[in-house]
């Protein structure tokens, strides 16, 4: 087995997400955090979750207009 940086044994399996663990990705624009399983798209670096596009505009500096 290659060496890792791990203790030994129990903490490799602890620190190390399984098939079924949901894996963080990342950060949106928001900071909240985006995983694996999340719909998502990106822009410029940014990650953008379902339903954020017109807060990420607002946020990036964009005008409402309703």
């Amino acid at each position: 087995m290659p060496k890792d940086n791990f203790a030994n044994q129990n903490e490799r399996e602890r620190l190390t997400p399984t098939d079924r663990e949901n894996k963080l990705i990342g950060y949106d624009y928001a900071g909240r955090e985006v995983f694996e399983s999340d719909s998502r798209m990106t822009y410029d670096g940014y990650i953008i979750c379902d339903g954020d596009e017109r807060d990420f505009l607002l946020t990036m500096g964009g005008d409402a207009v309703d």
